[in-house]
């Protein structure tokens, strides 16, 4: 949805509209309720999404995060071992874990979480034994399905992966009709896999493993059980859990919640990146649902600065330094600071602008930069 469209969104009509879902997911992007209501109240929507910081007698104020947004680090191993004890689940067959941690079996260089009845998220890690790592690689979001064209959710779900199978190598595709997942790749720092030619920067990787379904192919099922029959949303312990691993806090002047920014929690895994979970409630102490896996990449508010040029799937810049954290959406200035955010849905749910289906988020708060 562009920009000027999103400007008009009238939020009391809207939130009759959505109901008490529609609110929570409102809340969840823009902030709380009074600081919508203000935004609301003086006219333009604009100023909340955009970070119109023009005072009340229509000078421009004083631009915030022109200077650069502090650099995160590597993960370290405590929390490499927090984060693959924590991603325990085993949605492939038990043939597939091929490598033997000193914790558990695991498949190679992934852990695995779910969080619906459908998908889950997971950590591709730069070792065969997770719990050897070094760097995270990628981040992966997966949906159940078939391999066939109609089960395929959309394009950044470059690779097909069976449930079940010999080994992990011979799970990678299949046969028309076989189950297994649908998978995303977003790479979270500079890597070169065989795959690629050349070592690609952070971005949704399209070209992760390519298994292209049969052109035409039909049928969709999810019926099936997973080997571990662990399916469906997270529990509160383990949202808990994620909540103190996903401790860092790269903003300034935000924290409009009891926990910090509303809805998001962040964890920096390289200088330039860090992941985010996006949950179903402003205090994402009290969520239910993770609703957004995702990625950030800090840079200025410029389209030179959006990873691997992808303006389609990286739509939201959010300032590091603001007033408010409905004031960090967007900038006024190339020269602004920030961060360059992916959305994945992890889930269907319901957004102000629409119905969001499993996959990247195009349509999330679009902020375009100046040319």
């Amino acid at each position: 949805m562009p920009t000027d469209q999103l400007r008009s969104i009238d939020r009391r009509r809207l939130l009759q509209a959505l109901g008490a879902s529609g609110a929570l997911a409102l809340a969840g992007c823009l902030g709380d309720d009074e600081t919508a209501d203000d935004a609301d109240e003086n006219g333009d929507e604009t100023d909340a999404m955009n970070g119109d910081e023009d005072d009340a007698n229509g000078e421009e104020s004083e631009l915030a995060s022109l200077e650069p947004t502090p650099e995160g680090e590597s993960l370290i191993g405590d929390d490499i071992h927090a984060l693959v004890d924590l991603f325990d689940d085993q949605p492939m067959s038990e043939a597939q874990h091929e490598v033997e941690g000193e914790d558990r079996s695991y498949t190679p260089r992934h852990v695995w979480k779910w969080v619906s009845d459908e998908n889950f998220i997971g950590l591709h890690f730069d070792d065969p034994n997770p719990e050897a790592a070094t760097e995270l690689d990628y981040i992966t979001i997966g949906q159940k399905g078939l391999f066939t064209e109609e089960s395929q959710p959309s394009e950044e779900f470059s690779h097909f992966h069976q449930h079940t199978g010999d080994s992990w190598d011979g799970s990678h595709g299949g046969e028309t009709g076989d189950e297994g997942y649908w998978l995303t790749h977003i790479s979270t720092r500079e890597i070169q896999y065989p795959f690629h030619d050349e070592p690609i920067e952070p971005q949704v990787d399209f070209g992760f493993m390519p298994t292209p379904p049969e052109e035409g192919s039909e049928g969709h099922d999810i019926s099936w059980d997973a080997p571990d029959g662990g399916e469906g949303d997270i529990s509160d312990e383990d949202r808990d859990a994620l909540l103190e691993i996903f401790d860092d806090n790269w903003t300034e002047g935000q924290d409009d919640a009891p926990h910090g920014t509303p809805a998001h929690v962040w964890k920096w895994v390289s200088p330039e990146t860090f992941l985010f979970l996006h949950f179903d409630e402003p205090n994402a102490e009290e969520a239910d649902n993770l609703i957004y896996f995702g990625m950030g990449k800090r840079g200025q508010f410029t389209g030179d600065d959006i990873p691997a040029g992808q303006n389609e799937e990286f739509t939201h810049f959010h300032k590091h330094e603001a007033d408010s954290w409905d004031a960090g959406h967007g900038g006024q200035d190339a020269e602004q600071w920030g961060a360059w955010l992916v959305h994945h849905a992890t889930r269907d749910h319901e957004m102000p602008w629409g119905e969001v289906e499993v996959g990247i988020d195009r349509e999330f708060m679009p902020t375009e930069p100046p040319e």
